[in-house]
């Protein structure tokens, strides 16, 4: 669901054309689950990821990594990143919420835009009719420039607030997710978590190594017991 901003031309005020307005919405950006997706492609619970190793410590564990999988015993798991962000109530919560800025935002930008467009048509009608001395007309067309460079420096500044709570939020649900598989890893003792969506690097997965239903299930409560 792609919008694009609605921006005022540049050049002098007195040639902008109306802003024609339509029922559909333009926003600042796109909303698109795939900002969520992604973030358990393959953690390596092995090592709980705190300390860093150097590199032969990392080397000797890619061999036995590597001896795992070569004789079939390395314990793999996978969720389904899809399922994990529709259900996850964290990330309904978060996805809502920034849709909710994002909504208010682009009512904003767009609420200034006629505004500025109301004034540009009233000054074309003005110098049309040559009811405004010459001095005053400068004056006007300077004032509407200025309007029309804060709108594009309030659509930049927008843009870059979703970003940052894009971003902010990536990161929370990064750390959330990430620290309850590894608690939830001490008890089950896979060597791997995968994350598993549709068009994804792993073009198959046996629905017998699908472990989602149980960590929605818990993800959900602690969420609930506000942890």
């Amino acid at each position: 669901m792609t919008k694009e901003n609605t921006r005022p031309e540049a050049g002098r005020p007195s040639e902008e054309k109306p802003v024609k307005s339509s029922g559909n919405k333009q926003p600042l950006m796109i909303i698109n689950l795939v900002l969520f997706a992604g973030l358990i492609v393959l953690y390596f619970l092995y090592f709980a990821g705190r300390d860093r190793v150097d590199e032969p410590a990392a080397k000797a564990h890619q061999e036995v990594i590597a001896e795992k999988v070569s004789d079939a015993t390395a314990a793999i798991a996978y969720v389904n990143s899809e399922r994990l962000m529709d259900d996850y109530k964290l990330a309904v919560k978060m996805r809502e919420e920034f849709e909710s800025e994002q909504d208010r935002l682009e009512r904003e930008l767009s609420r200034r835009q006629r505004t500025f467009q109301t004034e540009v048509e009233q000054f074309q009608r003005e110098i049309s009719a040559g009811t405004l001395p010459m001095d005053q007309a400068q004056m006007k067309e300077q004032e509407l420039m200025q309007m029309q460079q804060e709108l594009f420096q309030l659509g930049d500044t927008y843009r870059d607030r979703l970003n940052r709570k894009e971003m902010e939020m990536n990161q929370e649900l990064l750390e959330k997710i990430s620290d309850f598989l590894e608690r939830y890893n001490q008890r089950a003792g896979f060597d791997f978590i995968l994350g598993f969506s549709r068009g994804g690097g792993i073009l198959y997965a046996s629905e017998k190594h699908d472990i989602t239903d149980e960590v929605l299930q818990r993800l959900n409560e602690e969420y609930e017991a506000g942890r």
